[in-house]
């Protein structure tokens, strides 16, 4: 009996096609949990590598979760033989529907085991992350292997070693998912992944939420301001747009993740972002990020669009030097300034970042308070936490308000 035969006696296929919202276990109930689990410890070197463990949160992706060990500590667990779409850094058809799958059972579950395919648990080189079969039981079901219904479910291809010895169940459980083209081996839209692209206005999601939704595709020209690099090389960002209008910059964390491209985005550069828009604990943020140069001039696609935005005159900043010489500069030198009504506008010579003995020269415009006293005058040196270079290499800044100018002497 053929393979494609066998999966179809186990399920009752037929010819059916998937319309892809049924979800199938007959191949994952033929998998039984054999190994004992009480008293054992997943991290004890040649101590059975299986552990009861508790769901912290919600999954990363579909096939990535953090456990509390009942044992004590936690791991982050890469679900073994299992690569389903991506629905955090990167964004990809039916992403965030193997996450929600993966939600879903573990929530329901009583107990959750997790089995390591050694003694000692296998490590993978993105965030230190742990390489297990998750099983779990309900109130209804015994233990089901949650890698293989993934499969099963046509969330994932079978990626399991074919030496290991569940490598079988893998195997029917893809062929099963084939055999119905379903999900993954579907020609059907995914409900979650809207292709449609929408523009953003930073501004307006915080002052109209009501007008956005999880999961929504945008586009939008924004700088980064701010970065952040977790123990574990995961890249968080903080992008901004600047609004002329009211003279504020409006910011929203952009998520990175392990995504080299994105991470590599250099704070005071403005880019033309296309993203996923979503919430993390609460809060919007965007994420699916790809950046690359050969896309320049392409609305559909993130790049680049100029170097060198928001600069940053301060020789102390150090935050800025580690992580991006370009666009922070020593501090201002002014050479001339004139004042006309409440409208300062001053030159000045700041040291180059990166480049010994190298100066440039820029023009600065600020608008002054009313008890400005001429204080900015030749051969004051400034600090400036922030100023917009809205023409690429003009040399011509705008400092959108005078306390980010720090007179040092």
């Amino acid at each position: 009996m053929s393979l494609l035969v066998a999966c179809c006696a186990l399920t009752g296929c037929g010819s059916k096609i998937a319309d892809n919202t049924e979800h199938f276990d007959k191949i994952t109930k033929t998998l039984k949990l054999s190994k004992l689990y009480e008293g054992k410890r997943l991290m004890e070197a040649g101590g059975g590598g299986i552990e009861e463990a508790k769901l912290i949160g919600e999954t990363t992706d579909g096939d990535t979760s953090n456990f509390s060990l009942v044992g004590g500590g936690s791991v982050t667990v890469r679900y073994q033989g299992v690569d389903t779409p991506e629905s955090t850094a990167d964004v990809q058809k039916w992403g965030k529907a193997a996450s929600n799958f993966t939600n879903e059972r573990l929530a329901a579950a009583t107990t959750i085991v997790l089995e390591s395919t050694t003694g000692d648990v296998p490590k993978v080189a993105v965030g230190q992350r742990s390489l297990c079969y998750v099983w779990y039981k309900t109130e209804t079901d015994d233990f089901k292997c949650l890698n293989v219904e993934l499969v099963e479910n046509g969330y994932s291809y079978n990626k399991e070693d074919a030496t290991n010895s569940y490598y079988s169940y893998f195997q029917k459980a893809e062929e099963f998912a084939r055999s119905i083209e379903l999900r993954l081996f579907s020609k059907l839209d995914d409900p979650l992944f809207d292709t449609a692209i929408r523009p953003l206005s930073i501004k307006d999601l915080k002052e109209h939420p009501e007008n956005y939704e999880s999961n929504m595709k945008v586009k939008l020209d924004a700088y980064v301001c701010d970065r952040y690099e977790a123990s574990g090389g995961a890249v968080t960002l903080t992008v901004a747009q600047y609004d002329e209008e009211t003279g504020k910059a409006y910011e929203l964390e952009l998520y990175a993740g392990y995504v080299s491209s994105t991470g590599r985005m250099q704070v005071g550069d403005l880019y033309h972002i296309v993203a996923t828009l979503d919430k993390h604990n609460g809060s919007w943020q965007i994420k699916g990020v790809n950046i690359d140069n050969d896309n320049v001039g392409k609305d559909d696609k993130a790049w680049r669009s100029q170097k060198g935005y928001y600069l940053i005159f301060d020789a102390s900043n150090d935050f800025f030097v580690n992580f991006v010489t370009v666009n922070c500069y020593g501090n201002v030198t002014v050479t001339s300034a004139n004042l006309d009504g409440k409208t300062l506008t001053f030159t000045g010579t700041a040291p180059e970042p990166g480049e010994e003995g190298t100066t440039d020269t820029f023009t600065f415009t600020v608008t002054v308070p009313d008890s400005y006293n001429n204080t900015i005058k030749e051969g004051s040196v400034l600090s400036i936490s922030g100023c917009y270079q809205f023409e690429a290499k003009s040399g011509k800044l705008t400092v959108p308000d005078f306390s980010k100018i720090t007179i040092k002497k």
